[in-house]
């Protein structure tokens, strides 16, 4: 089931006049279903679409419709397994997996779906936090999670002609800002590491002007060179007699 926000703003009015138009009692539980699932259509890295065979989803999303607490049986990553009561607050999908984002002790957290070994209601009724979004929350989990997957930053001015590019070698790795007084358009692009990320620039040339950081700017001066360098030297030797 995709929410409004996963909906184009026709659907998402559509369904709003849907649920004014039921009877009273219901509106509660049709607002709660229309409002508990986020479909992320940006890939974590691939364009997978969310599957529907994970054994625990039905069971999270009557949790969330139904405003009820769970206790959580979880399987970390690293093989931890741990056991906590959660609020469950709703459903995202992307790039093929599920996550149910919840309230816990602990603060909001998202659990992939796949990891959940039991749900047990607990028949308490889910607090939510005050003016919760569920997709400003996820799209704030997701900022957080790319901060520490991809720490770098860089920050430039790239040709309008060039855009396209900037998006085709970096993804959703990089954020196309207003255009300069120049004419040329603002950018910000993230990566792993100041190596990798000013390699990945290198690919642009010219197109692109890297402002920030010093760090960034240094290790495409030493590509530049490195480049001068190898081929200046293979164009002496091919010219020599």
């Amino acid at each position: 089931m995709a929410g409004p926000s996963s909906a184009t703003p026709e659907v998402r009015a559509a369904l709003r006049k849907l649920v004014r138009a039921l009877p009273e009692t219901f509106r509660p539980a049709a607002e709660a279903a229309s409002n508990a699932v986020v479909i992320d259509s940006r890939a974590w890295g691939g364009s997978e679409r969310p599957r529907r065979d994970t054994v625990h989803l039905d069971a999270l999303q009557k949790a969330v419709v139904d405003g009820q607490q769970v206790r959580l049986g979880y399987v970390a990553r690293d093989r931890t397994a741990s056991t906590r009561v959660v609020h469950p607050l709703g459903l995202a999908a992307k790039s093929g997996a599920w996550y149910v984002v919840a309230d816990t002790e602990a603060g909001l957290r998202t659990f992939r779906v796949d990891r959940v070994v039991a749900v047990e209601p607990t028949g308490e009724a889910v607090v939510r936090p005050p003016g919760f979004d569920l997709e400003a929350a996820w799209h704030s989990i997701l900022d957080a999670l790319e901060q520490v997957r991809v720490p770098i930053a860089a920050r430039g001015l790239v040709q309008p002609d060039s855009v396209w590019l900037c998006r085709q070698i970096f993804g959703e790795r990089v954020q196309i800002g207003p255009a300069d007084v120049d004419g040329r358009i603002e950018v910000a692009f993230r990566g792993h590491a100041v190596a990798s990320l000013a390699g990945e620039l290198a690919g642009l040339g010219a197109r692109v002007e890297i402002m920030e950081p010093s760090e960034v700017r240094e290790a495409l001066r030493e590509i530049g060179a490195q480049l001068v360098a190898r081929y200046a030297t293979s164009a002496e030797l091919r010219d020599s007699p």
